[in-house]
């Protein structure tokens, strides 16, 4: 996947292979994932936790942030566990992309919207949960075996949005990002130069409408390392795809500081 370039998908039918994948990763067991708590002297933020399944102590090992969409907001420290967490669930991941991956809950929204009428299009802003998250994981890097030149995020929905967020404040801390489904950020662009973004949108989504990735795209495109994927026949929810899940962790992996 080349950075400057824009890839139509038309996939209006999900195979029944594909189906059944999603529905696998759904129905996984996430007690590998252990809990915890991020806090600071105003807010804390509940996450849970996948160490890589055979830790070498020898080793530094990739550290993946997830995002979750508005529907799992809460403190249950469970609602947050969709597709893109429990994805690194998977025997073939665990053996092949070996990682940290860490999914917060946050209590409210961790992005919000409002119209940019300079560009016509919605754009995202984050809050101080946002910020308590990005210190706390550069204390993880610290305490963990991790590898500070492979810390990436992603997201799916708001999550997508607070992706870009996110290295919209931490241009150093990410190596790469994936926004899935959601609004961009605009004020701050040059932070979002030198990190590699996949966007990943579905033509017919009208929760979030496309038009402020794609404005984002149009924007990067010629000056930063941004690549889009528009699924010419897709909605919001059915985004998430096999196709789109066998991908995700080859992107990332291939990606370093």
């Amino acid at each position: 996947m080349q950075f400057g370039t824009k890839t139509e998908i038309r996939d209006s039918k999900d195979s029944a292979q594909s189906l059944a994948k999603i529905s696998l990763i759904k129905s996984l067991e996430y007690s590998e994932f252990k809990e915890g708590q991020f806090s600071n002297e105003n807010k804390s933020l509940k996450y849970r936790i996948l160490r890589p399944e055979k830790l070498d102590l020898n080793k530094k090992y990739p550290l993946i942030v997830v995002f979750h969409g508005s529907g799992a907001i809460g403190s249950d420290n469970k609602s947050q566990m969709g597709v893109l967490s429990k994805m690194w669930l998977l025997p073939e991941n665990r053996k092949k992309f070996p990682a940290f991956v860490i999914a917060p809950q946050f209590p409210v929204r961790s992005s919000n919207y409002h119209l940019d009428t300079t560009r016509g299009v919605q754009v995202s802003e984050s809050n101080e949960y946002l910020d308590l998250l990005l210190k706390s994981v550069d204390s993880l890097a610290s305490a963990e075996n991790i590898d500070r030149s492979r810390i990436y995020v992603m997201g799916f929905s708001m999550g997508g949005s607070t992706t870009t967020n996110a290295v919209s404040k931490r241009p150093d801390l990410f190596a790469a990002a994936i926004n899935i489904s959601g609004i961009s950020q605009f004020n701050n662009n040059e932070n979002l130069l030198k990190t590699p973004i996949w966007m990943v949108h579905g033509s017919l989504d009208t929760d979030n409408f496309p038009q402020s990735n794609l404005k984002f795209y149009d924007e990067m495109k010629d000056k930063g390392q941004v690549l889009f994927w528009e699924f010419k026949d897709k909605y919001h929810n059915n985004i998430i795809s096999a196709k789109l899940v066998d991908a995700l962790p080859k992107w990332l992996f291939n990606q370093k500081k």
